[in-house]
């Protein structure tokens, strides 16, 4: 009978309006707080962590340059004070974090997620979408392409992707290399990622109205993280020296001579501008 009455008189107390209560606050309180009081979509304890500041624009700073801005480091995870969060000798954004054939970087620069394989839930992963003709993985995200003429006029151009857009510079004392030719060589490497070196060489030197003997040297990367490297001296026999394979290595120094230049294909630099080398 005791036993009975104790039973019920627990029953009682745990459906009474009392303790309910008390389970409630008991369970909030238990819920951890995500204050942001800067409401940049990153907690504040994160960036007081990293010492980035509470500030209007933390989240789209990026503060060890690896092209990767805060909050992307954030969703992924990454420490934005270092370039190689875990040590690989792999740049944080050359990574590719979400395994779906694109770098973080390149993810950043085409407008999809770093943080997930299939963007837009259309169950194609990113590296694989198309962009016209190609896939975004073999879209080329960076090219840095140096000529000396035989005439001994140097013809610089740097192209990359930023946030959806091209850039584009140009050096060209020969006053012969449009931003069409430049156009028409990136769109052949994305067609043919894997062209050999030498069709790439006839490439330019047919695009660019090449004289031989020339040198030329040539490094683009694909938004897969796969970077080739041409480096080549052209006789006027055609004998070609200096020819290596494809290298992996990447070069993130931006080329800072020139001026952007948009899709629009409007080149601001003159031939009169360039400097002898």
């Amino acid at each position: 009978m005791k036993r009975m009455l104790i039973s019920c008189f627990a029953a009682a107390l745990l459906f009474s309006p009392g303790w309910a209560v008390a389970e409630a606050k008991g369970k909030q309180q238990s819920k951890p707080k995500w204050v942001d009081k800067n409401k940049d979509g990153i907690p504040d304890d994160w960036e007081l962590k990293y010492k980035l500041g509470l500030g209007k624009n933390v989240a789209n700073q990026d503060k060890d340059r690896d092209g990767l801005t805060n909050r992307v480091e954030y969703n992924l995870r990454l420490n934005p004070t270092k370039t190689d969060t875990d040590k690989d000798k792999i740049l944080d954004g050359d990574e590719d974090t979400d395994r779906d054939g694109l770098t973080n970087s390149a993810e950043v620069a085409l407008g999809t997620k770093p943080e997930d394989a299939d963007s837009d839930n259309d169950r194609v992963k990113d590296g694989a979408e198309k962009k016209g003709k190609a896939k975004l993985s073999n879209v080329v995200q960076k090219l840095e392409l140096q000529i000396k003429t035989a005439a001994n006029q140097i013809i610089k151009v740097g192209y990359h992707w930023s946030e959806r857009h091209s850039h584009l510079h140009m050096k060209d004392q020969t006053g012969e290399v449009t931003a069409s030719d430049v156009q028409a060589l990136i769109s052949d490497l994305q067609a043919s990622p894997s062209l050999p070196n030498d069709q790439v060489i006839a490439k330019i030197q047919t695009l660019f109205s090449l004289d031989t003997p020339f040198r030329l040297e040539l490094e683009w990367k694909y938004g897969s993280g796969r970077t080739r490297k041409l480096s080549v001296k052209q006789s006027d026999k055609g004998n070609t020296t200096g020819q290596p394979g494809d290298g992996e290595d990447d070069d993130d120094q931006d080329d800072d001579e020139g001026h952007d230049q948009d899709d629009d294909g409007k080149n601001s630099d003159s031939p009169d501008d360039a400097s002898d080398e």
